[in-house]
């Protein structure tokens, strides 16, 4: 994993522009233990660094992992005190110091960066110091390290950036009911785009082989926005033909190949099938082939994804699958 980080990130802030928004299904996991999963809607995210601005497609985010609350409009004054911290008398320190801890916890990652910047020193008095000063802040945050107190955002499952995320709020639409959840209760959350792929009135989906496929990433799999949990039953019902270039140009239906040229990597007892449709309950569960007509039962909790399963992607496959999940 690639990370983009610094020992000066002080001012680092992750700024939501509301316009643009793109509905998204999050699975929010609380402070408290609580996971709720629903849908909301969230803009491109702007990543604001000492270096510049680094701008985010939504669709792209994975993960946006919460430390402490941060306030950046206080890092200039904060820089100045802990400089006169390193030098003061004994009875200046002291000033020094309440004023610091009077700030509390949005102050940390400010103080933190400080003591990680390479000129850093070590005051020669034994009280009110930037160390003693550090341990208050962290028991204050609650947190043990300043490995808990920056936030984190994963994109493209490969890449994050740490830093203090600008984020207040937000409003999830649950199987509950809407949701409001304040930034300092969220201990992270998962993102992934709900495409809007229905293709009518009966809330089917419609599956674009030059798209929906299963190796296509995370990008391949439609989020049906059906949420089961162990027990529930559900079916999956798919019907039309596609082309498959990627497999020699053969023609397939939901069940699997159907003619034309098959492929040496096909086999009749391979599952789940290539050209196939596909589902798998959350984003990491096993890929199991629905094919035409599926009645089943959840062993697990989470959104049922749909695909079309193929290892390899090719944008000049064509045609399409149209299907409905449903729960009973």
């Amino acid at each position: 994993m690639k990370k983009l980080t610094s020992l000066m990130l002080v001012a680092f802030a992750l700024m939501l522009q509301m316009s643009f928004a793109t509905q998204v299904q999050l699975t929010v996991r609380l402070k408290n233990g609580d996971v709720v999963t629903g849908k909301s809607n969230l803009p491109k995210i702007t990543v604001v660094t000492p270096y510049g601005s680094l701008s985010i497609p939504i669709e792209k985010v994975n993960t946006l992992k919460f430390g402490v609350p941060s306030d950046p409009t206080k890092t200039p004054a904060v820089l100045t005190d802990l400089k006169k911290l390193q030098t003061a008398t004994p009875a200046e320190s002291k000033v020094v110091y309440e004023r610091l801890l009077g700030y509390g916890a949005p102050i940390l990652s400010a103080v933190v960066a400080f003591t990680q910047d390479a000129n850093y020193k070590v005051s020669d008095n034994e009280e009110y110091t930037i160390e003693q000063l550090l341990e208050a802040l962290y028991a204050k945050a609650g947190v043990t390290s300043a490995d808990n107190v920056n936030d984190a955002v994963t994109y493209d499952g490969l890449n994050y950036v740490e830093g203090a995320i600008a984020f207040t709020d937000i409003n999830v639409q649950s199987e509950y009911g809407n949701l409001l959840f304040r930034r300092d209760k969220i201990e992270s959350m998962d993102v992934s785009v709900i495409e809007e792929v229905t293709a009518g009135t009966d809330g089917s989906f419609k599956l674009k082989a030059n798209y929906h496929i299963s190796g296509n990433d995370s990008k391949g799999w439609v989020n049906t926005g059906v949420k089961v949990k162990p027990g529930d039953k559900f079916t999956i019902t798919a019907s039309g033909k596609i082309i498959l270039k990627s497999l020699s140009g053969g023609a397939y239906n939901p069940d699997g190949y159907v003619s034309g040229t098959k492929d040496a990597a096909y086999t009749d007892d391979m599952s789940p099938k290539y050209g196939a449709v596909v589902y798998r309950i959350g984003e990491w569960g096993s890929v199991l082939q629905a094919g035409t007509k599926f009645e089943g039962e959840a062993t697990e909790e989470g959104m049922i994804y749909i695909s079309i399963y193929e290892t390899v992607f090719d944008k000049t496959n064509s045609g399409t699958y149209s299907v409905k999940v449903v729960k009973k």
